[in-house]
């Protein structure tokens, strides 16, 4: 019963995981266009200014990168479910002692939580990149962007919610793999 419970808390940290992957990780409100008018995902960048918006210059990503990043959540969640049909094979890890399906779960959180944090790093240096009417948009915060008439408007960024929900599936996913003998029982 308690090894169904385990498999259970697995298959919410992977409908978690796509969940928090369907949601934007960062965003631009500009008061005068819409809100959501810039948002950057897991795979890109997506822009929704409209047709009457001025020529806003956004870098994008490379060509490779979308594909590059789903085949990362491919991977990510076979990886999970996997995890739910391996033996129990055990290994250790330095001081360390884990099983197969441990290191499986565990990897994906860490991995997860790297993803998170590079996601930090490359938004903060394509905002440097990009200057709206002479200001550097910062991660967080509002800024008055001046496009020319009729576009001066107060423009707000922000983390959103798939940004923090990664870094929450991240950690469950680690603390489920370390707490994996716990919940099913030594055996």
């Amino acid at each position: 019963m308690r090894a169904w419970i385990f498999r259970g808390l697995v298959l919410v940290a992977i409908g978690w995981l796509l969940y928090s992957w369907f949601m934007p990780l960062w965003g631009l409100d500009i008061a005068q266009l819409r809100p959501d008018a810039i948002m950057v995902r897991p795979w890109g960048v997506e822009l929704f200014l409209g047709p009457d918006a001025p020529n806003i210059n956004i870098p994008a990503m490379p060509v490779f990168f979308a594909p590059l990043m789903w085949t990362y959540l491919g991977i990510s969640v076979v990886l999970l479910l996997s995890s739910l049909l391996v033996r129990e094979k055990a290994f250790s890890l330095g001081r360390l002692r884990l099983s197969l399906p441990q290191a499986i779960i565990g990897g994906v959180g860490f991995v997860h939580l790297i993803f998170a944090a590079v996601t930090t790093i490359m938004i903060t240096i394509n905002l440097g990149g990009v200057q709206l009417s002479g200001v550097t948009t910062p991660l967080q915060g509002t800024v008055v962007l001046d496009l020319g008439y009729p576009y001066v408007s107060e423009a707000t960024s922000s983390l959103r919610l798939g940004y923090w929900l990664a870094w929450g599936v991240g950690t469950f996913l680690i603390v489920l793999a370390l707490l994996r003998n716990k919940i099913i029982g030594n055996r």
